[in-house]
């Protein structure tokens, strides 16, 4: 008969202690209940009183995802709740992922941030203004490119330029778009297989793409206007690095880790990611105005003070909003996807409750929910 022997004193003594250092780590890459609790009953409230049905949310703290969580339903008129695998559309979280493959290809030698796209690639949709011969993969991804947000008649081929190549901060997904048919160009692959290739599989991203899947079929968010009643859903049959990205925030959430940890970009490339490229104005728009200490670096928005640099983008596909804000010293992130118009009216309270500091990125896009709200939320 066999017989399994007892582990010696020495050894029980060190497997206490392996399980009690496990626990303590465990403890230390988690919030306490009371956080926990405090940020259930304000996503709850906050997502009721904006008529936001369904939202998926992630909490990075000390660089591990410590929390994560599915409110709400798929659909108001239906009971399919949201869960851990729920897609949501990224809207334009999508940009920064884009900048990430960008960025690899720069470390490789593959594209120059500095040289004229036009160099790698003619665009004749906007051949009629001689001034794009000078945007750069630095220029666009820092929104500094020149071109409009999108051309007035989206089915036009033609595309006008708003200002000269590096004049100021001007929003543009036209920039993201001539982007990607550069880096299609030398890469020689399509956008979506090859953001698959060296995006989704490494970080382990299963539940995202950025063309429609099949297996999204079976648990999507649906998109709702303000009044919380259900729109036609966007599948993309075609990728476009400005806004097609389908996720969750749980693969968001690798997304950022990877950056906290430069995985898959040499540091200084991260750091200069991080670093400020164009100084933003106080809003988004109706404002010339600079704002201290906010800036766009490449692909992501910037908060550099001499103590902290946040990162931090928004999305709004206009029934889905989204937002992202990290810490990058303390590698703390918050990630959240809202499948409701009103989504991105509380993206301050969610940080408040999570990451916490002062954002110039809030009056930068007009967010403040406790004037919007007349009161804060109940605790």
């Amino acid at each position: 008969m066999n017989v399994n022997p007892r582990p010696s004193g020495a050894l029980v003594g060190l497997m206490i202690l392996f399980c009690l250092l496990a626990t303590s780590s465990e403890a230390q890459n988690k919030p306490d209940n009371t956080a926990f609790n405090q940020l259930d009953r304000a996503v709850k409230q906050l997502m009721d009183s904006a008529s936001v049905p369904g939202l998926s949310l992630a909490w990075i703290q000390n660089g591990q995802l410590s929390y994560t969580k599915a409110y709400g339903i798929t659909r108001a008129d239906s009971t399919q709740p949201v869960d851990a695998n729920t897609v949501f559309e990224a809207a334009s979280l999508t940009k920064p992922l884009f900048a990430y493959a960008v960025l690899q290809l720069v470390d490789e030698g593959s594209l120059d941030l500095d040289k004229p796209l036009f160099d790698y690639l003619p665009y004749p949709d906007v051949a009629d203004d001689e001034r794009y011969k000078k945007i750069t993969a630095r220029l666009v991804l820092s929104h500094r490119s020149g071109l409009p947000n999108w051309r007035k008649n989206r089915r036009s081929s033609q595309l006008s330029m708003v200002r000269s190549p590096g004049e100021r901060f001007g929003y543009s997904g036209e920039g993201f778009v001539y982007l990607q048919k550069v880096v299609e160009k030398i890469t020689g692959k399509p956008i979506h297989a090859l953001m698959e290739e060296r995006v989704l599989k490494p970080l382990g991203m299963l539940h995202s793409g950025f063309v429609w899947q099949p297996s999204f079929t079976a648990n999507y968010a649906q998109p709702h206007n303000e009044s919380g009643e259900v729109q036609q859903k966007y599948k993309p049959a075609q990728a476009n690095m400005a806004y097609s990205l389908h996720t969750t925030a749980a693969d968001y959430a690798r997304f950022i880790q990877a950056i906290f940890n430069a995985t898959g970009l040499k540091p200084n490339t991260v750091d200069q990611m991080l670093s400020p490229q164009s100084q933003l104005p106080t809003r988004f728009s109706g404002s010339d105005t600079l704002a201290s200490n906010s800036y766009w670096g490449l692909g992501i928005g910037v908060e550099q003070t001499p103590a902290e640099t946040y990162f931090w983008h928004w999305g709004d596909n206009g029934t889905f909003k989204c937002f992202v804000m990290a810490n990058r010293r303390r590698k703390d992130a918050v990630i959240y996807f809202a499948n409701g118009s009103n989504g991105l009216d509380f993206a301050d309270e969610m940080v408040r409750q999570t990451v916490g500091g002062q954002h110039p990125a809030f009056p930068f896009l007009g967010i403040n929910w406790r004037e919007q709200a007349g009161k804060a939320p109940k605790k």
